[in-house]
């Protein structure tokens, strides 16, 4: 063991040489992106939502009174809702809702396949848009959200565009680590996007032209992975029309909230089906910088490991966690100054002592459990 723990040092400088490029090049191109508000004055762009929702009763007339509030033109915004299976009330919910909104342009489908991928395929089937939006059915976006993505994708003529989205946190402990964690993936998101590298999308908030994804064909919505509507339509997209295709909006009018997971349970099975997905990347965009996250993640937790054997290793430890969080904090700083949550990062530093076991743990779990959502096993 004791020949082993210089090997184990120098892998772990190697690792986080590796991870501290990586963060640097994201980080920059944070900043690359540029923050402007749009409105939607001269836009003639025709606009369709498209929402899966499975037993979303609690959350679905939140997100449709939300979407009724949109600031768009209402003659160019068309939403398309595929009720997928739901065992509870959230189709009579909607059905409820496009009674009392005849002025809306709304359409409610009943999903003919199971899996939120096959209820979004379907969905789009019908969108007539020339710009597809899609977000979740737990989700709340503001009345200029679809004026700031559809702006931005009028200005640009990108083929894809991704936004932010919050995981708003209540007092909770438990929620405000969730939301802070979550912000480092955003952050991510949007700074992979700035130096032309598109490699993560989150399907809470995203939105693509109706013709490009026509030109994917089947790839548009990859049905051999549960999960992953966004990610591999994103990978579809950069295959077909490269990385300069896709972009990251930067507004806040843009961000879309949706709520932390309540237990742990559930926030574990959560990131083990994102994970779960990990196994059709054949992006070496988004490969490279998994591996790295996790390599570098899996030498700090062996670290803590030599620590328990080794009372010496400790100092060594120490520092690479304070490494780590020096390494993180910028981006993470200015992802919190984005989303006006910059109080959670009191939390920052806690977080680096358990995000390594929490990297290794959901990789392996991710790839090798069962994964379940919204009742059905996936």
């Amino acid at each position: 063991m004791n020949e082993m723990l210089p090997w184990l040092l120098r892998i772990s400088e190697l690792c986080a040489l590796l991870y501290g490029i990586l963060i640097f090049l994201y980080t920059l191109g944070w900043f690359r992106l540029k923050n402007k508000t749009r409105d939607s004055s001269f836009t003639k762009i025709s606009v369709t939502v498209l929402v899966a929702a499975r037993n979303e009763e609690n959350t679905i007339e939140n997100l449709l009174n939300d979407l009724a509030k949109q600031d768009y033109p209402i003659n160019l915004l068309e939403i398309i809702i595929v009720d997928d299976h739901s065992e509870d009330t959230t189709q009579s919910k909607i059905q409820s809702f496009l009674d009392t909104h005849t002025d809306l342009n709304i359409k409610l489908l009943k999903a003919k396949n199971t899996s939120k991928k096959a209820a979004l395929a379907q969905a789009f089937s019908y969108a007539k848009g020339q710009f597809i939006l899609v977000t979740d059915a737990d989700c709340r976006p503001n009345s200029g959200w679809v004026t700031s993505m559809t702006g931005f994708y009028d200005e640009q003529r990108t083929k894809m565009v991704l936004g932010p989205v919050l995981l708003d946190p209540t007092p909770r402990f438990f929620d405000q680590i969730q939301s802070l964690e979550f912000m480092s993936l955003i952050g991510s998101t949007a700074g992979a996007c700035g130096i032309g590298l598109p490699s993560m999308a989150n399907g809470a908030n995203l939105g693509f032209e109706r013709e490009a994804a026509s030109a994917l064909g089947k790839e548009a919505f990859n049905t051999m992975f549960a999960s992953g509507d966004d990610v591999f339509l994103l990978h579809a997209m950069k295959k077909k029309f490269g990385n300069q295709s896709i972009a990251f909006v930067l507004d806040e009018k843009a961000i879309v909230k949706t709520s932390t997971s309540p237990n742990i349970t559930t926030f574990l099975q959560q990131r083990m089906r994102w994970v779960s997905k990990s196994k059709g990347y054949s992006d070496f965009g988004i490969i490279l910088p998994a591996i790295i996250v996790f390599l570098f993640n899996l030498a700090v937790m062996a670290l803590f490991v030599a620590t328990v054997f080794y009372s010496y290793f400790l100092p060594i430890t120490t520092l690479f966690i304070i490494l780590k969080f020096m390494i993180d904090y910028p981006l993470l700083s200015e992802t919190t100054r984005f989303m006006q949550k910059r109080r959670l990062l009191i939390w920052a530093l806690p977080l680096e002592i358990f995000y390594p076991f929490y990297i290794v743990i959901i990789a392996i779990a991710g790839n090798i459990s069962g994964i379940y959502w919204k009742g059905r096993k996936i």
